[in-house]
């Protein structure tokens, strides 16, 4: 029986909340031992709060080979000292094995030994830590009453229902220089104002704009789309666990595929979200208030695919209309249940 494991993923968020089933299911598995996370530094806070995470290891420069990095080699050092037992490599690229390597640790599950394209990551993560066997348990976010607060005092004083809208889905990788609203990923500015007016004229909804920094000028057009009265616009105004506060606090979240939709899912927040080019049995939000809303196209999913660079036109999000969506939106304010539509 191991007496200390280390987990590790160090990718985004929505990859982060989908290895926290692992984290419970290696705390039923081994109720004594200590468990251990790396993580990557913008997803810590995620994990942050998290009662079953003895020893909470970040990482900023993930790709740097290890030979290279002073932040990695520092790393192994400190990870050396825990005696790991057991290590669960959810992660893929060669650095990360190697940093592992260099931990020490006695045992190594690597997930390149056991992976299955054709299975959803939360499964594929638990047969790497050999516990596929167990059902599968829900992905967690735990908050503190400070950020639960700092919500409260952020949407104070609007009328409901709150209908959050979130249009982006973090900075550009370095080679894609395009705008949030023209990437694979992403519905339109135009598209989102259209469907935020049908919900403030059928529902009169307060209509919260969530985001990173990085969303800001993309939400900023979509609120100037939408007119008065504006917006509550959040973006670049919230942590990551003030976001997940806010998320868990409105009364239907409409997302693209992102990391705060794998939030809303875990926080169990009724969430509808526009899936295009991923690989929706990879990697869509899990949970018991989760809408799907697609239109499949013959190059979709195109992600991991030579077609994927190709594509300047997303037109698996083009064909998804604000009135189907609002549609989704009214069928969970009505009490409807999870469907893929």
């Amino acid at each position: 029986m191991p007496d200390r494991i280390l987990i590790v993923r160090a990718g985004a968020l929505g990859d982060t909340l989908m290895a926290t089933p692992t984290v419970r299911a290696l705390k039923q598995r081994y109720p004594e031992a200590e468990l251990d996370f790396l993580c990557s530094a913008a997803a810590r806070p995620l994990l942050e709060e998290n009662p079953a995470i003895a020893h909470l290891f970040s990482l900023e420069g993930r790709n740097i080979p290890y030979a290279f990095s002073f932040e990695k080699q520092r790393l192994a050092r400190a990870l050396r000292d825990r005696r790991y037992d057991l290590a669960v490599l959810l992660e893929s690229g060669k650095t990360f094995r190697e940093l592992i390597e260099h931990s020490g640790a006695k045992e190594i599950r690597d997930i390149r030994a056991t992976h299955d394209p054709h299975v959803h990551a939360i499964v594929n993560n638990l047969r790497a830590a050999g516990c596929g066997d167990l059902p599968a348990p829900p992905m967690e976010v735990h908050l503190a009453p400070r950020d639960e607060m700092r919500a409260v005092e952020m949407l104070g004083g609007l009328p409901r229902p709150w209908i959050g809208l979130h249009a982006g889905y973090g900075p550009p990788r370095r080679k894609d220089s395009r705008q949030q609203g023209e990437r694979l990923k992403a519905w339109g500015a135009e598209n989102f104002a259209r469907l935020g007016k049908m919900l403030r004229e059928r529902h009169g909804a307060s209509l919260i704009l969530t985001g990173g920094a990085s969303d800001l000028p993309e939400v900023s057009r979509i609120a100037a789309l939408i007119g008065a009265p504006e917006p509550l616009v959040l973006a670049g105004r919230t942590s990551v666990r003030e976001l997940a506060a806010v998320i868990e606090q409105v009364d239907v979240f409409v997302s693209v595929d992102s990391g705060p939709a794998h939030m809303a899912a875990a926080l169990n927040t009724p969430l509808v979200v526009l899936w295009g080019p991923a690989i929706l049995e990879q990697v869509q939000p899990i949970g018991d208030r989760v809408t799907v809303v697609r239109h499949p196209v013959y190059c979709a999913p195109c992600y991991g695919t030579p077609m994927m660079k190709q594509c300047r036109r997303n037109i698996c999000m083009e064909a998804i209309s604000p009135a189907r969506v609002a549609a989704e939106v009214e069928k969970w304010r009505t009490g409807r249940e999870v469907v893929n539509a």
